[in-house]
């Protein structure tokens, strides 16, 4: 099989960067069709409206399949004329609308931008034969949103970079990607000062020293507000083997239990807090959640197992846990 992979997407964007490793190991030829863009506000968008005309299909359109990567929403209408008869699938992840409004609050609820980020999402819902995204919880609010046929696929991890052994550093830490979540974290750290909490921009991470840096950690923290979306935190920790603390919401249940990772109240710092003392100080209890999480990844969302579910995806097979 061979799949067009196409659009304005992020190539560094975990979604991107896992989904064709994933692909290309079930044996998938890809072939990237890619035009970089500007990100972010107005001038983002007016970037990503300017190169459409710049995406074309390779010439002899040899392909099987179009994916649309991440983000890709306004490159589906687009996507659907350089498909013609070919399958074409989008791995929209989440809401356009949803996610600059409602989660980061880059605009009003009523403002224009927002309805027209409203019609952009409906447009890239509607159009494609099937529309993949990382959990259950994400694929019902798409369906609500005039999704037809979805598919649910884990984020999964870079496994060429969180391939070393969890073998935590002295003295003892726990490590926070930071995100949305991080002042959770910081609260969190004040009220267990006895282990270090390392917090961290994903940007202050080389890509060779983040394997080290996830393997290095006594425990990993996720993320803590709540989402539809489980954070790449999650399954880079789970790859390395690392003991787990994030937010226990419907998305991490999808994946997680009580046995394979340490859930807790979303927003709630002094959970956090308890569950990295708790942690800390109970190392055979540290070691098994390491274990069972290592394995639930292996078998739920290595790269191996998504390939595979990405392989069905586009012969046709929709795919729901």
């Amino acid at each position: 099989m061979r799949a067009l992979y196409f659009g304005t997407y992020d190539r560094d964007h975990p979604r991107n960067v896992n989904a064709i490793a994933a692909l290309r190991a079930a044996g998938v030829e890809v072939v990237e069709r890619q035009v970089p863009v500007r990100r972010g506000g107005w001038r983002g968008a007016l970037g990503v409206l300017g190169v459409e005309t710049r995406l074309s299909a390779p010439q002899g359109r040899d392909f099987d399949v179009v994916i649309v990567g991440y983000p890709g929403h306004f490159d589906v209408p687009r996507a659907r004329r350089v498909a013609r008869n070919h399958r074409l699938v989008f791995d929209a992840v989440l809401s356009l609308e949803d996610e600059l409004v409602e989660v980061r609050s880059r605009f009003r609820a009523r403002s224009a931008a927002a309805t027209v980020l409203r019609a952009v999402d409906a447009r890239a819902l509607r159009l494609p034969d099937l529309v993949v995204c990382g959990t259950q919880a994400e694929a019902a609010y798409l369906e609500e949103l005039g999704a037809g046929t979805t598919a649910v696929i884990f984020l999964g991890s870079d496994e060429d970079v969180f391939c070393e052994t969890w073998a935590p550093a002295y003295p003892f830490s726990a490590l926070h990607v930071a995100d949305r979540s991080h002042e959770v974290v910081e609260a969190a750290a004040e009220l267990v000062p006895e282990v270090p909490v390392r917090i961290v921009d994903a940007s202050e991470l080389a890509a060779h020293d983040r394997g080290l840096a996830f393997a290095h950690a006594g425990i990993v923290l996720g993320g803590f507000r709540e989402s539809r979306a489980i954070p790449a935190a999650v399954f880079d920790a789970l790859a390395t083997g690392a003991p787990v603390v994030t937010a226990d919401t419907a998305a991490a249940r999808e994946l997680l239990d009580d046995d394979s990772a340490v859930l807790v109240p979303p927003e709630d710092a002094g959970a956090v807090a308890a569950a990295v003392r708790s942690l800390a100080t109970d190392e055979e209890r540290r070691r098994s959640i390491a274990a069972r999480g290592k394995q639930v990844y292996a078998e739920r969302a290595s790269r191996h197992v998504l390939g595979e579910r990405w392989r069905a995806a586009l012969h046709g097979d929709a795919l729901r846990e």
